[in-house]
């Protein structure tokens, strides 16, 4: 483990010792009356802490020693604040050059957020734009005054901050230029975003059936912002500028906060953000983050049951398949475990780590079936997909037959529905409508223009089709051209007698006929 994670993880568990037998270090026996240590007494601790925690009791004398020291100087810090109105600030600052350093600022809580950064960017000799500070979870604004954004005395900060070395300065423009960029395009796409929510065709939300949920015009522009930030967040992730991501990220997080608790029920995308975030957490070592990290997390796995229910059930009932969804939870469980490892509670830590495990079984697959769905001409991620369904290849391939054809029927029902068009209502001309109308007989281009204007009504149709064949005739043929050849074919008088007994069906002309009659006569 790295030395500065290993005296972490120590300081962690020493605060849990200390509160679980209510040991106060800053009163005696541990203090003389005259605010000093008293060694002897921690010595004696560090011994017993020494026998439980199974660690060198030098170590702990250490540890105990620092959070003597930091609950004395918090306690002068109080003192400080209620006499003057001053302040005190602890900044965790993290950086190539300086990993973990703490610095202390005082400053009233009536400051802006920018004077304060300038205060950090001084005492570290860097450039202010370069310093951003986070706060229980949230970028410190630069406009508004600490004390709006609910900043207290002796509030912990975190500050990302780069190194100084030439490429990392040339990086770290990009970074904060990339950011501010991304931010601004977000900002103006959201403008597109029409008032009127039957106008707003820019961007549609589905929950998981495909019913579209409607979302107040600010809450869509919000959302738009959002998505943008929270993709170009993921993309920094991937490309390692974990830093970059985080700042993404939160400011993702503050546009999604935005919206009602219904908007952000109704889209799972959030779940992921906060996945996302502690991810970026993780990578940068800020332990300290570890209480926002349990909050996100916890929100995180309520709206991932909700979304999906335990286990993915929900999922697997309508799909069969849930390998996105277990994803998820492996990742839920994972950081789950991280968080709880880093807040000294090892049991829950161990429970979640055996429930990542859990969700990462349940996607392997056997290499040797995998082969042979691909010796059987599947992709390598249809052939996976197929046998995390479970039953073997044999059961895979039959389901990834079946998917198949489905998909074909889709894509050829798709296809007669265009051809089909619309009636004058909007709504699409029906297919068994129609054949009703072929049964009788009746040309298709005729049908079809008749089916539209009686907006399905089969009934309208064939009075359409007898009364006013002037109407369908120009608009038949635009339709379906290629069909001109079904003209010859005559109604069944019987079928279109009892869809409507008041019309009476003409007998039909074949061309000729009359004029060898008439010859005879």
């Amino acid at each position: 483990m790295d030395s500065n994670l290993e005296h972490e993880d120590l300081l962690i568990k020493l605060r849990a010792k200390l509160n679980e037998e209510k040991i106060k270090l800053w009163e005696p026996p541990y203090l003389n009356n005259e605010d000093t240590s008293n060694t002897e007494s921690l010595q004696e601790l560090a011994s017993k802490f020494s026998q439980s925690l199974n660690i060198d009791a030098s170590k702990i004398l250490q540890g105990l020693q620092e959070l003597q020291q930091h609950s004395l100087d918090r306690l002068k810090d109080n003192e400080k604040y209620k006499e003057t109105g001053q302040a005190t600030f602890r900044v965790r600052v993290t950086g190539a050059s300086e990993r973990h350093a703490e610095i202390k600022i005082t400053k009233p809580l009536s400051v802006t957020g920018e004077e304060l950064i300038d205060s950090v960017a001084e005492s570290l000799h860097v450039q202010s734009c370069r310093v951003k500070l986070i706060h229980s979870g949230k970028v410190i604004k630069a406009t508004s005054s600490l004390e709006e954004q609910g900043v207290k005395n002796g509030a912990l900060m975190m500050a990302l901050i780069m190194a100084e070395t030439p490429e990392q300065l040339q990086a770290e423009d990009s970074r904060y230029t990339e950011m501010k960029t991304t931010l601004e395009d977000a900002m103006l796409l959201s403008e597109h975003v029409a008032d009127d929510d039957d106008e707003d065709d820019y961007m549609k939300l589905e929950d998981q059936s495909g019913r579209e949920v409607k979302v107040p015009a600010a809450e869509r522009r919000a959302l738009l912002v959002g998505l943008a930030l929270h993709e170009r967040g993921r993309a920094a992730a991937a490309a390692g500028d974990h830093a970059l991501a985080l700042l993404l990220l939160l400011e993702a997080d503050r546009q999604f906060e935005s919206c009602g608790s219904a908007t952000l029920s109704a889209v799972d995308n959030w779940a992921g953000l906060q996945l996302d975030v502690v991810w970026s957490y993780v990578r940068l070592r800020l332990l300290r983050a570890a209480p926002d990290a349990a909050v996100r997390l916890q929100r995180a796995a309520h709206r991932l049951r909700q979304a999906y229910g335990d286990s993915c059930s929900r999922v697997l009932a309508l799909k069969g398949n849930a390998e996105n969804e277990r994803v998820m939870f492996c990742r839920l469980h994972l950081l789950q475990g991280v968080v709880a490892y880093h807040q000294n509670r090892r049991d829950d830590a161990a429970a979640a780590l055996a429930q990542a495990r859990q969700h990462l079984d349940a996607l392997r697959v056997d290499p040797a079936a995998l082969s042979e769905l691909v010796s059987l001409g599947w992709s390598a991620a249809q052939a996976r997909w197929g046998l995390r369904a479970g039953g073997g290849a044999a059961a895979a391939h039959a389901r990834l037959e079946e998917l198949r054809e489905s998909r074909r029927r889709e894509r050829a029902e798709r296809r007669e529905r265009r051809r089909l068009g619309a009636c004058a209502d909007g709504s699409a001309v029906s297919g068994a409508a129609l054949r009703s109308l072929l049964d009788m007989g009746f040309p298709r281009p005729r049908s079809l223009a008749a089916l539209r204007n009686a907006n399905n009504n089969v009934t309208d149709a064939v009075r359409l089709i007898h009364d006013h064949p002037e109407m369908l005739e120009s608009e038949g043929e635009r339709s379906d051209a290629g069909s001109s050849n079904e003209s010859l074919v005559e109604p069944d008088s019987a079928l279109v007698a009892e869809t409507n007994p008041k019309t009476r069906v003409p007998a039909k002309r074949v061309p000729g006929r009359d004029k060898r009659r008439r010859r005879k006569k």
